[in-house]
Formats: structure tokens, C-alpha cells, sequence
């Protein structure tokens, strides 16, 4: 059976400077299939752990744009820690929705770094049943894993799947089979293993915006101004008590 085909985790034979195991079998280091872990690192902010995800590289700016969970950065613009390739490397918050705002997501800059590879930011909306993937960096692991599952439905704009995902993978890509961003990872339920992802589609304009524009103010079109999704997101989905991770 597939490994797509399971709701696992494995973790793919990467070293700690992410790049992949040449000892791992065919395809070694330059092996396509995992060029996505190119674009995840872990951040640490305080004693927050969590993943994000590298969505544009500026050859004008010299530097990288990532997206992660407001809450990982406790919503606050500020200095962060990213590593990645053994790399300790200085990011920069410059975006993070409110508290009490949907939809949970920051954008941090960096001074640019060899072998972090953008991704790209899916428009599509899935499908139920559709596999996929989640990338974080388990708390206190410096190693990238990857969790298989697929969509199980959409609740209020915010998507659900069966990836079992582990503290720590706050704020890391949720990837389709063909390696494009489908959202990020935003928590899971308290009990049982379902998995919340803020959809790409809930960003990618503005995302896409702001890197053609550079105006920061761009950035404030993240936070969602309906009354109705205000009012489920501070009261949590109906039905569902989700925890950060």
C-alpha cells in the first residue's frame, strides 16, 4: 500500500541540516520528491516551538518570506529564531493577527539563506477525501516529520483532515500530493486525532499581494472583519474544542 494510502507519521531520512540522507536509497540528496522540506523550518520564539513555511525568496530584497501561526509568535510583532540547515537565522515578525481576530497567522521576514527553496501557495479549494500532508518539527526535535492523511470536511473556512499531527507542527504547510500549499497547520482536536488547517485559500491573495507590492499594510487584509467567523472563532468551532499544538 501507497504510504499516502495511511494516516502515519514518518520521517523522512533528512539530516539535521534538512537536507536529504544520502544513505537513504535511490535518489540520495538532489531526490525531487522531497525538495518541500527545502521550504519548512522550525521557529522558536520564547519557549514557543512551532514550523513555518518559506513562500517567496526576494532576489531585490535578498531575503525570505515565511508564514506561520499568530500564536506561535504569542501575536506579537517581534524577533523570532529560525533554524534550519544548522542554521540559527535572525527572522523578523512583521505581520500577526489579533488575538481574538481570525485567522491565526503571521508572516515573518529573514535575511536570505542557500538552500531554502519557496514553495508555492495553492488557489484551489480541496476536496473531501483529497490526501495530503502536514511538515512540522516535533517539540525539541530539530528533524522534520511528515504525517499523511486526507481532508475530512470544511468547517467554517477552516479545514479539517486526518493528519495526526504532534506538538510543534503549529504554523507548518499542509502540502497536496503534487507539493503545493494547501494551508497551515492551526491545531487539533483536544481528544482523537483530527487535524485544523487554515486553507490557502484564505490567504494567497494578499500573500500574493504584499510580495508584488512590499507594502506592509497589505498584511491587514489577513485578519477576517465578518461578525460571524469573529464570533466562532473566539468561541471555538461549534462541536469541536480544538488545542494549539
Amino acid at each position: 500500500m501507497n504510504v499516502l494510502e495511511k494516516n502515519i507519521m514518518v520521517t523522512i531520512n533528512v539530516k539535521a541540516d534538512n537536507s536529504i540522507d544520502k544513505s537513504g536509497g535511490s535518489g540520495g540528496e538532489n531526490d525531487n520528491r522531497y525538495l518541500y522540506l527545502n521550504s519548512v523550518v522550525k521557529i522558536e520564539c520564547g519557549q514557543n516551538e512551532g514550523t513555518a513555511v518559506c513562500v517567496h525568496t526576494s532576489d531585490a530584497n535578498d531575503r525570505h518570506l515565511f508564514l506561520t501561526c499568530a500564536h506561535v509568535v504569542d501575536h506579537t510583532v517581534q524577533s523570532v529564531i529560525l533554524r534550519y540547515g544548522g542554521h540559527a537565522i535572525k527572522g523578523r515578525v512583521i505581520y500577526a493577527n489579533r488575538k481574538a481576530v481570525p485567522y491565526d497567522i503571521a508572516v515573518i521576514v529573514s535575511e536570505r539563506i542557500t538552500g531554502i527553496l519557496a514553495c508555492h501557495i495553492s488557489d484551489k479549494t480541496p476536496v473531501i477525501g483529497q490526501k495530503m500532508f502536514s511538515v512540522g518539527f516535533p517539540c525539541r526535535e530539530y528533524v522534520p516529520s511528515t504525517v499523511f492523511g486526507h481532508m475530512y470536511r470544511m468547517i467554517h473556512n477552516i479545514l479539517t483532515t486526518t493528519c495526526n499531527v504532534r506538538e510543534g507542527f503549529s504554523g507548518g504547510p499542509v502540502f497536496s500530493i503534487d507539493r503545493k500549499l494547501l494551508g497551515l497547520t492551526v491545531g487539533k482536536l483536544n481528544v482523537g486525532t483530527i487535524h485544523f488547517v487554515l486553507p490557502s485559500i484564505e490567504f494567497v491573495k494578499t500573500i500574493n499581494k504584499y510580495i508584488i507590492t512590499n507594502n506592509v499594510e497589505v498584511l491587514n487584509d489577513l485578519e477576517s472583519k465578518c461578525p460571524l467567523k469573529m464570533a466562532l472563532w473566539n468561541n471555538g468551532i461549534p462541536t469541536f474544542k480544538a488545542c494549539h499544538i
